[in-house]
């Protein structure tokens, strides 16, 4: 299925959220056309690249057009 297995998405992390952080993560994922998970998961990866210049070899945007 995948050219190469490291691609493969099988850890895990939980987060607790409230009513209204979960809410705002809804809507703002609306707004982007994606499930709250890949917008969460983007908005990490954008976070740690801005703030520790971590590079993973892929943009946010190269990330979901690669793994849709």
């Amino acid at each position: 299925m995948y050219a190469d297995p490291r691609h493969i998405r099988s850890k895990r992390v939980n987060l607790s959220l409230n009513d209204d952080e979960m809410r705002a993560i809804e809507a703002i994922s609306a707004l982007n056309k994606q499930q709250p998970s890949a917008f969460l998961r983007e908005l990490i990866f954008d976070a740690l690249n801005s703030q520790h210049g971590i590079n993973s070899g892929l943009s946010a945007p190269e990330m979901r057009a690669f793994h849709s």
